[in-house]
């Protein structure tokens, strides 16, 4: 056995008799010393074909009972006992025996990733400055939210591959320049489990754009400083203990760390260098630029969008807060990113995770309310900048674009809305929400009977009106339809569906119809194509619409009745669409005004019931419960005049939608609040219900009178003792009211 496995036999031995008159290859005839050598072999040749690769295999066409039946003894089962057949079973080749018994051997087969893969020259990563040079743990949700409230957190920092030691040191100093001193050194650290470790490199190499990325892969960058350079109470914070989760019990056993004495770190554990260093010097060198260089950062991406990493390890920082579980998908890898900086080999599951999320969050605001998404867009109004507009009521439309067309506007700036009347006297008021809201009320109302407008009063199209473009008023229209949506007004509802398809989807979409034709002539003439049933009636009824039809595009022979189907179209399309393109394109650009335009073709179901009317008359149910009433002190004498009161209140509020409908009901809203109809994005503040009483304002005759406080949206109530005598002091106030404040 020893010469068939592992060593090469002459040619010439094969098929040669020996001393024994047999075959060499056959091992039959063998003596028994021979036999039992042989035997006694076995084991060795076993523990030889396990240790080395090298099996002898004999030439093609020779065969080797001997090593059959040796492999058949050594492989051989002991409790295995095959049936008997009547039939003869042809055995196993060898290869087929070696390969079965010896398969285990090979190393299982790997998934390779593949060869070809992209190269990117940057790479982002977040970088934490941390506070004072004893920072020795990693950091958690009170101190990541109290470093990165005092800019001390870059949030998907861009890094160049190419950068070496010095440049990636100058770049990262640059952008903590008003917080890190010139004399300030500066130690780069990683996280390993819940403790900051210095990174080791070979001596040589360097922390160069190329070794941030292999190293730190998506770990955070930690930046310690030679110094303290902020102030941070660590009690606060749970550095010194952490939660620590095991694998297997899932039971929670909070561990003590030491703090260990800065001092004792050697200079030669970490990344320090200095204002001579390049990319030769030793890594207990020091650095101290004084010039910046050009470079590339995404600084101003959200803190909320980083690359969200995974771990082996399951510590978590005890804090004082408590995360509610939710199926959000969100909350979940906001969750895993508040844990101890994750770590993972794998960039694509990051990038994966990323995109995940991405995806996620697009997904939600598709099916998010629009109040959700009014009050997104609201977030960008600055409370500390301010456009003022002198606005007539009588000249409601001049006066809101004057006040757009001015160069100081800002979109994002509160409004600030002064009336005044017809003779010109500046009315008392000031801004709070309450002119506000009237104003963009009325701007609503100008816009719809605006000869920029045509067609019925709640379906209405783009008209063509000259000097209307000329004067870019269909951008300002536009423009004031943003502005009313964001900044708390009224919805426009009174577009057709056609024009709000086109403003979602594109105007190629569009699908008019016959009453989206303002005009009777034309809308009778098309009409009576339509209608045509036979073909000399076709005929007929373009004959009339010669000069429109040429003008239109639409002038074509006409060979059969069912050709009118196409015309009808054309001529829609070019009545309500093609002939309206310009204006409609500066329309759409008015509505790009602080975003609207992009959610609204993001979320257009959403958006629909603003643009288009629906039928969603206030109720005596709606108003009652959109008005909280505010009662006096339980037990006095304000209180048990106060309670006489509510019933008259809410008995007006249904014999009003009784009496006169919804009508009224919005009247008396729009006394209260300035609005007729509740804005999309909600009352700030919410109505109210306040009392009125006598020796509060010392005069009878203004506590018998409603009063209406629109910037606090707030109607005080005159108290009665007769039911007759409060709805007839209210109708009149409501009746002889067109501004706010007093009746």
């Amino acid at each position: 056995m020893r010469d068939v496995i592992g060593k090469r036999r002459p040619p010439n031995t094969y098929g040669t008799p020996n001393t024994y008159g047999t075959d060499t290859t056959t091992g039959d005839n063998l003596p028994a010393a021979e036999k039992q050598q042989d035997n006694g072999s076995i084991v060795d040749s076993t523990r030889q074909v396990a240790s080395t690769k090298a099996v002898y295999v004999p030439p093609p066409g020779v065969t080797s009972p001997r090593v059959d039946g040796e492999i058949a003894t050594l492989f051989r089962q002991a409790n295995s006992t095959q049936p008997s057949s009547s039939r003869p079973q042809q055995p196993p080749s060898t290869r087929q025996r070696v390969r079965q018994n010896f398969n285990s051997w090979a190393s299982g087969s790997r998934r390779r990733r593949p060869t070809s893969v992209e190269y990117h020259d940057h790479f982002n990563k977040d970088v934490i400055l941390l506070p004072d040079p004893t920072w020795e743990f990693v950091c958690k949700q009170k101190s990541k939210q109290f470093l990165h409230a005092n800019g001390h957190i870059l949030s998907a920092f861009e890094f160049h591959k190419s950068w070496n030691q010095l440049t990636l040191f100058r770049q990262i100093r640059d952008e903590f320049k008003p917080r890190i001193p010139e004399e300030v050194s500066l130690q780069f650290l990683m996280a390993c489990g819940n403790k900051l470790v210095t990174p080791k490199l070979k001596e040589g190499q360097e922390f160069d754009g190329h070794m941030i990325h292999k190293v730190f892969r998506s770990k955070a960058l930690y930046v310690k400083p030679s110094v303290a350079i902020l102030g941070y109470n660590s009690d606060t914070e749970d550095q010194s203990c952490a939660i620590q989760e095991g694998p297997s019990t899932r039971s929670k056993s909070r561990a003590t760390h030491p703090r260990e004495d800065s001092s004792e770190e050697g200079h030669s554990d970490g990344l320090i260098l200095d204002e001579t260093a390049t990319s030769s010097l030793p890594l207990n060198s020091y650095l101290h630029t004084t010039s910046s260089l050009p470079h590339t950062t995404n600084s101003s991406f959200s803190s909320s969008v980083v690359p969200v990493t995974t771990s082996v390890t399951s510590s978590v920082t005890a804090s004082s807060s408590t995360i509610a579980p939710t199926s959000d998908y969100s909350s979940y890898v906001t969750l895993m990113r508040d844990v101890s900086d994750l770590s993972s080999d794998d960039e694509d599951l990051n990038r994966a995770i990323q995109a995940s999320l991405q995806t996620e969050q697009a997904q939600a605001t598709e099916h998010a309310s629009v109040q959700e998404i009014l009050s997104e867009l609201a977030d960008k109004i600055s409370a500390n900048s301010r456009c003022k507009f002198n606005i007539n009521r009588s000249a409601v439309l001049d006066g809101a674009f004057r006040s757009f067309n001015r160069a100081t506007y800002d979109p994002n700036a509160t409004m600030n809305i002064k009336f005044s009347d017809d003779l010109g006297r500046n009315e008392e008021a000031v801004d709070l929400g309450g002119p506000r809201r009237e104003f963009l009320r009325l701007l609503m109302e100008a816009l719809m009977m605006s000869s920029m407008f045509e067609g019925s009063e709640y379906s209405q199209n783009l008209a063509l009106d000259i000097p209307a473009h000329r004067e870019d008023r269909y951008f300002l229209a536009g423009r004031a339809i943003a502005v009313s949506l964001v900044h708390g007004g009224p919805p426009p509802s009174f577009l057709s569906t056609t024009l709000f398809d086109c403003l979602a989807a594109g105007s190629h979409t569009a699908k008019p119809v016959l009453k989206d034709i303002a005009d009777t002539d034309i809308y009778n003439q098309v009409k009576r194509v339509s209608e045509s049933s036979k073909y000399e009636d076709l005929i007929a009824a373009t004959q009339q619409m010669q000069d429109y039809l040429a003008n239109a595009g639409c002038l074509r022979p006409l060979k059969r009745v069912q050709e009118k189907e196409q015309l009808v179209h054309d001529i829609l399309m070019f009545q309500v669409v093609h002939r309206v393109e310009a204006p409609f394109q500066r329309f759409q650009e008015g509505l790009k005004t602080l975003g609207v335009l992009g959610k609204l073709q993001k979320s257009p179901d959403s958006f629909r019931p603003l643009f288009c009317h629906q039928q969603s008359a206030l109720t005596a149910e709606i108003m009652e419960d959109l008005f909280p009433i505010h009662l006096s002190a339980q037990g006095s004498n304000k209180r048990r005049a106060e309670e006489m009161v509510v019933p008259y209140w809410r008995d007006y509020l249904i014999d009003a939608e009784d009496q006169e409908g919804p009508s009224k009901l919005e009247q008396i809203l729009a006394f209260a609040t300035g609005a007729t109809v509740i804005p999309p994005i909600g009352f700030q503040p919410m109505p109210s219900i306040d009392f009125l009483h006598e020796e509060e304002y010392g005069d009878s005759a203004v506590s018998n009178l409603p009063l209406a406080n629109t910037c606090i949206n707030c109607l005080k109530l005159p108290l009665h003792s007769s039911y007759s005598v409060f709805k007839a002091k209210l109708d009149f106030a409501f009746a002889n009211t067109h501004g706010f404040g007093r009746a």
